[in-house]
């Protein structure tokens, strides 16, 4: 959803996982499981980590989803999900190229700059030491876990404009998946599905973000 031509952005609301910073299962698993394996525990249909990830986003207690999962999919894949959590901060891989340089220049813009992610609030404790500068340059943040809401539910999105104090009309959100997207552009929001930061860059450019545009040929 593209901004009206008679409007500037006047804020953004980043996603955190896979658009500023790089999160990977396979950093925290690979240290005692085969790629193989790793690949068939993120299948939902086979191990239920899909299903774990709502509860922990929801900021339910972590041994509630590996609970879930031992019941539903076998003692095998509640073992993998306790390894997971247990080295959970291996798998924040750092920053994403290009985002902390496209928030620094937001700001400088005089562009808010916020946060808006699914996380366990008990997750986000742990990975803390390991998160890159760029998540703490947010003017502010909602993190699911500690507000028992989540995207795509509607709710979150009001939750964040309220605590932000942003107009939706004038206020751009990225996020990676495309239900995030959708929901976000039901309340107004205007929302882009991130690619890269070299596409969000051009995007909010031609939503009206006065930023500098890569240079080079295309």
């Amino acid at each position: 959803m593209k901004a009206n031509d008679t409007d500037k952005i006047q804020n953004v609301i980043f996603d955190f996982g896979n658009v500023l910073v790089r999160w990977d299962i396979y950093g925290a698993l690979i240290s005692r499981y085969t790629p193989q394996l790793i690949d068939r525990f993120r299948l939902n249909e086979v191990s239920g980590f899909e299903d774990a990830n709502v509860f922990c986003d929801l900021g339910e207690p972590l041994k509630k989803a590996v609970d879930l999962i031992k019941r539903e999919h076998g003692e095998p894949w509640g073992e993998m999900m306790e390894w997971y959590i247990s080295h959970f901060p291996d798998s924040v891989l750092g920053e994403v190229p290009g985002s902390r340089q496209l928030v620094c220049d937001l700001k400088e813009a005089g562009i808010g700059v916020f946060g808006l992610s699914n996380w366990s609030s008990d997750l986000f404790e742990r990975a803390l030491p390991r998160l890159p500068e760029v998540i703490f340059m947010m003017q502010d943040r909602v993190v699911s876990g500690y507000i028992h809401q989540r995207k795509p539910d509607r709710n979150i999105f009001e939750t964040a404009v309220a605590k932000f104090g942003v107009d939706p009309a004038v206020t751009a959100f990225i996020d990676d998946r495309p239900e995030n997207v959708q929901a976000a552009a039901e309340i107004g929001l205007q929302s882009v599905q991130f690619e890269n930061p070299v596409q969000i860059r051009e995007q909010l450019i031609k939503m009206g973000a006065r930023i500098p545009a890569l240079k080079g040929e295309k």
